[in-house]
Order: C-alpha cells, then structure tokens, then sequence
C-alpha cells in the first residue's frame, strides 16, 4: 500500500494525539499524514518499542524497495498513542 494509505489506515486504530517516531524526527500523526505526498510503498506490522525498560505497543510502518522487500536502512517509522509516547518519556 502507499504511504498516506497506510498511515490513514493506522489512524484508525489510535486515539487523537498519536506519535509518529522515526529516525528523523517525532511529530504527531495527523502532521505525518498532511506531510505524506510521496508514493511510496510501505507495510505496516504491529509490535513494540522498548526505551529503558519500558514496553510500548507500536504500529510499525516499514518501506519496501522497488523489489518489494523492506528496506533496513532505518528509514521506517512507529505509530503509538499519545500516553504510550509520555511512558516513553520522549
């Protein structure tokens, strides 16, 4: 699926306040899905982040490749609620 589609996809899923973290910066979801223009093809798994001891769930969102495979460059990003960012202490 394209990018915007999977991050509308995984708004449903959070409430208002939802965090985008990636290796670039963090910024709420709704600011990430006005900014998403590109086409890129991304896959979406869900899972977690662990920052110090602290478990999150997360909704990963992961770039495929023109091959279709996930690239593992560290371009991705997470999707987790606004209470779940704070427990991070991000």
């Amino acid at each position: 699926m394209k990018l915007k589609e999977a991050l509308e996809e995984v708004r449903e899923e959070f409430d208002a306040g939802a965090m985008v973290i990636s290796s670039v910066r963090d910024r709420p979801l709704e600011d990430e899905i006005q900014a998403a223009g590109d086409e890129r093809e991304a896959w979406v798994e869900w899972g977690e982040i662990t920052q110090d001891e602290v478990s999150v769930p997360a909704t990963h969102i992961l770039f495929l490749d023109e091959d279709g495979y996930m690239m593992r460059d560290g371009s991705g990003m997470s999707v987790v609620s606004a209470r779940d960012y704070a427990r991070l202490g991000r």
